[in-house]
């Protein structure tokens, strides 16, 4: 048994840890507790506010009457889409401005039922009414009544009989017509999160398709698509702009709707519905082009025309330039042919070794790789009758087992443009002829010029 003195010390540690657990707890408690209290200022504003507490994202739907109508919006996860008079997109900013303003409404003064009468300030007929849908099935409803003497502030009140004054500059926000709500956007896509895009004109119909981030021409032909014009097509679609819109009355054959000049089909990735816009007819319009477009079958405006050119351009102008699509930090070998010389090169702990082991010009051979990766066609589709071989790429690439070939032919005519081909990639293609020398010619270039010794004074002889 521990003497008493040993017990009492033992005891007397166990409890200062005990207090010490204690302490941390509390103070934790306390610190959680503050963190998420408002401060002072922060719960006099809210208390003033006129829908104390409300947050915004806990708004579900927006009924608005005003002096051009009844508007109603829903939101569908982060954005809202109006529901009526007509069911569009909605003006984020617009709604979103209008959410806040109302969130953030202070009463500057409240007078009671006993103190004025609320017809005084038109609230028994009202210039607008706003209604905000929250989940869980409550509603705020804000009527808004004539502005004060002054002008700066405007009557309104909630579902009780009191009068409150507030700042009259969130009502130009409310009190506005049918194209104001709409969205202008007319669509807003990015190109990675497309698995094809379809354009039908007049001469024809371009398929394009998104193959593990690899765009691939499927007509009028079988290619790799160029996707910097299909970027640039992207930009331009979501560069549109409603100038106006169009509901009642419309004439599609005067538009040019009825059949388009240009149908375009937009499939996302996600499954998702699909985005189709037909163009019509251009018309000149305050001094500026626009172009009638439908949007899924229903929506119809005049755009601005940013994106028409683009649509307009011939199948030659969507199939990629670059002749093969290269990293050249993938290259682990490399085998280049000319003739008759040959030079077989690998790459062994970031240095390139020709085939005997000696080390080569690295410059040399990351020269040939950008000039390889950088190749442009000047035409596609051609044919090889005959036409000599001029020298050969062979690349083992880390990435692929398969070795990529890329083989030149000897032009038709002196001075004309090489012909190509590559593995993997059905056509036949020509390319300047000094780009097809800068990387199968001159292969004794690629091994490094031995420094030339200088003669010893040994070695020298002297002159009697």
């Amino acid at each position: 048994m521990a003497p008493p003195a040993a017990l009492r010390s033992r005891m007397k540690g166990k409890s200062l840890l005990i207090l010490a657990g204690a302490v941390l707890i509390l103070g934790a408690f306390i610190w959680f507790f503050e963190r998420n209290q408002l401060t002072t200022e922060e719960a006099r504003i809210q208390e003033n506010r006129i829908f104390d507490g409300l947050k915004e994202g806990a708004i579900v739907t927006l009924d608005i009457t005003n002096s051009h109508g009844v508007f109603s919006f829903h939101r569908r996860a982060e954005e809202w889409r109006m529901v009526a008079p007509v069911e569009t997109e909605a003006d984020q900013p617009a709604v979103d401005a209008v959410l806040r303003a109302l969130i953030e409404l202070n009463r500057d003064r409240t007078l009671g039922a006993d103190e004025v009468d609320p017809k005084a300030y038109g609230l028994d007929h009202p210039e607008a009414t706003v209604t905000l849908g929250l989940t869980g099935g409550r509603s705020h409803t804000l009527n808004i009544g004539n502005t004060t003497a002054l002008g700066s502030n405007r009557a309104v009140s909630t579902s009780s009989e009191r009068v409150i004054l507030t700042s009259g500059s969130f009502f130009a926000g409310i009190d506005k017509a049918l194209d104001d709500w709409r969205s202008r956007e007319v669509t807003d896509v990015t190109l990675g999160r497309l698995a094809a895009i379809t354009v039908r004109t007049g001469n024809g119909t371009i398929e394009a398709m998104n193959l593990e981030d690899i765009w691939l021409l499927r007509s009028p032909v079988e290619d790799r698509a160029d996707r910097f014009h299909l970027q640039n097509l992207i930009s331009g679609l979501n560069g549109l702009r409603v100038e106006e819109f169009v509901d009642s009355g419309v004439d599609l054959g005067t538009m040019g709707l009825i059949n388009p000049k240009t149908t375009v089909l937009l499939v996302p990735t996600d499954g998702s519905p699909g985005l189709t816009l037909d163009f019509g007819m251009a018309r000149e319009h305050g001094g500026t082009t626009q172009v009638a477009c439908r949007r899924n079958g229903t929506d119809i405006f005049w755009v601005n025309d940013r994106a028409v050119n683009a649509l307009g351009k011939a199948p030659v102008l969507w199939r990629d330039r670059t002749v093969l699509a290269l990293d050249t930090w993938d290259v682990m070998g490399l085998s280049l042919n000319e003739g008759s010389a040959t030079a077989q090169l690998r790459k062994e702990n970031g240095l390139w070794r020709l085939g005997d082991g000696t080390e080569a010009f690295g410059e040399e051979v990351q020269k040939r790789l950008s000039a390889l990766a950088g190749l442009k066609a000047v035409d596609f589709d051609l044919m090889l009758i005959g036409t000599p071989e001029l020298g050969r790429a062979v690349l083992a690439l880390e990435s692929n087992a398969t070795p990529l070939t890329v083989t030149f032919f000897e032009s038709f005519e002196d001075g004309g443009n090489v012909l190509v081909t590559v593995s993997g990639r059905d056509t036949v293609m020509s390319v300047a002829p000094d780009d097809a020398y800068s990387i199968v010619g001159n292969l004794q270039a690629l091994r490094p010029v031995k420094p030339q010794e200088t003669p010893g004074p040994a070695d020298q002889t002297e002159t009697p």
